[in-house]
């Protein structure tokens, strides 16, 4: 018999505990935490591979292998005015499990589908210096790998700072205060070794030519601080050259090496100016068309390919890079692309030849070309296997006589790519 008013006794099953408010709070904010990412994983043969160690650090020569390229997951949380983006790198190889990207915003939200109208994010953020590194990620370029010359100039995409980005009539502009040393820069990657930081900054016009064909067009600017580290003082020493190859030390053989005073740490300035265009057209029968290029030139701005430093060397390096590419859809499931690249890390280089200075040119010229099969799967997902060949033809080799010579660095790649 139960009672009226009364909830009916349960015997011999426990009563539940009560629900805890910090574990309701937790299970809500994971129900609105948008999950996102994707894995790439790769096979190379790289016409430089060889099985060989290298003469200074002893490592592996062999570059043809299999290799886990990204796997990376994305974790977004939005309220009415603030957010907060976390990416982390799965499987970085010799870093390991490392954060990748990082931001808090906080701005104004425009209108419904379209871009905040003004966005304050802090963080490690992309630079905001060209189309590849400011708005190409790597989840969604077609392409294996970023040109040389963006990678030279803003190595890794992130770097830790402030930015203030928005969005009107057509217009995208950001403006950002960073270190200064990128994620993968050659050298104190992800610190930042003086006071002064990095300002760089972009302006992008989006709109519709006619129905079906929509255009871009960006400027992009760069001016910032380098750092050259100095030297230690050293001490008088000497070292021995065995003249005879007698394994006996005699005074002959002795040779001086007096010490130095050091040198001093010191600053000096760099800039960057980058343009870059896009076009998407709609081709009948066949798909979407993707026509872009870039190009920059900059000043003392290399952290990766060749490292800039005016101090030691005792003059500017230029830098100048462009590439363009062309990337078709064929219906909904294959694409094929072409990139030609040329970058010129140190335009103004000097060398002695027959006992005359004059200044070499050392480019790098690379084109690529790839097809891809796509296969769209549940939901969002999506699945890509892309064949990569790039022929790229590398001034900074040498002969047997030690001259200059081209150095053919051909590579093919097979990528199987899973994207959610």
């Amino acid at each position: 018999m139960v009672l009226v008013g009364h909830a009916a006794p349960s015997y011999g099953q426990p009563t539940p505990p009560p629900q805890l408010p910090l574990l309701e709070a937790a299970t809500s904010f994971a129900e609105k935490v948008k999950v996102s990412g994707f894995a790439q994983f790769d096979y190379l043969r790289l016409e430089r591979s060889l099985d060989e160690l290298g003469d200074g650090n002893r490592e592996p020569l062999n570059e043809d292998q299999f290799l886990v390229r990204h796997a990376r997951l994305r974790l977004d949380r939005d309220w009415d005015y603030v957010g907060l983006t976390t990416i982390v790198e799965l499987f970085g190889g010799d870093a390991g499990v490392r954060p990748i990207g990082f931001d808090m915003h906080i701005g104004l939200p425009g209108a419904k589908g379209k871009p905040p109208l003004v966005l304050l994010r802090a963080g490690q953020i992309p630079v905001p210096f060209g189309y590849e590194n400011y708005q190409e990620p790597d989840a969604r370029r077609f392409f294996g790998e970023r040109t040389l010359f963006a990678h030279g100039l803003v190595p890794g995409r992130f770097d830790v700072g402030a930015a203030l980005e928005g969005h009107v009539l057509g217009i995208d502009w950001v403006v950002a205060a960073q270190n200064g040393e990128p994620l993968e820069a050659a050298s104190f990657s992800g610190r930042d070794p003086n006071a002064a930081k990095d300002i760089s900054g972009r302006v992008r016009v989006v709109g519709e030519l006619v129905p079906g064909v929509r255009a871009a067009i960006a400027s992009s600017a760069l001016v910032g601080t380098g750092f050259s580290p100095g030297t230690q003082p050293t001490k008088d020493s000497f070292e021995w050259r065995d003249l005879n190859e007698d394994g006996r030390v005699l005074t002959s053989e002795l040779i001086p090496i007096p010490g130095s005073a050091g040198r001093a740490s010191q600053n000096f300035d760099r800039w960057g100016l980058g343009a870059d265009a896009q076009l998407w057209a709609q081709i009948p029968r066949l798909g979407e068309l993707f026509l872009y290029g870039e190009v920059a030139l900059a000043v003392n701005l290399d952290r990766a390919v060749a490292v800039a430093d005016p101090v030691l060397f005792g003059r500017d390096q230029r830098s100048l890079g462009f590439y363009l590419a062309a990337v078709q859809d064929v219906g909904e499931h294959a694409s094929f692309g072409m990139r030609f690249e040329q970058y010129d890390p140190n335009a103004d280089a000097l060398e002695l030849f027959g006992g005359m200075t004059v200044v070499t040119r050392r480019r790098f010229r690379t084109l690529t070309s790839a097809v891809a099969a796509k296969l769209p799967l549940e939901g969002v997902a999506r699945a890509r296997f892309l064949v990569e060949y790039e022929a790229q033809r590398n001034s900074l080799g040498r002969d047997n006589q030690g001259r200059p010579a081209q150095l053919d660095n051909d590579t093919l790649r097979l990528r199987l790519e899973l994207r959610f």
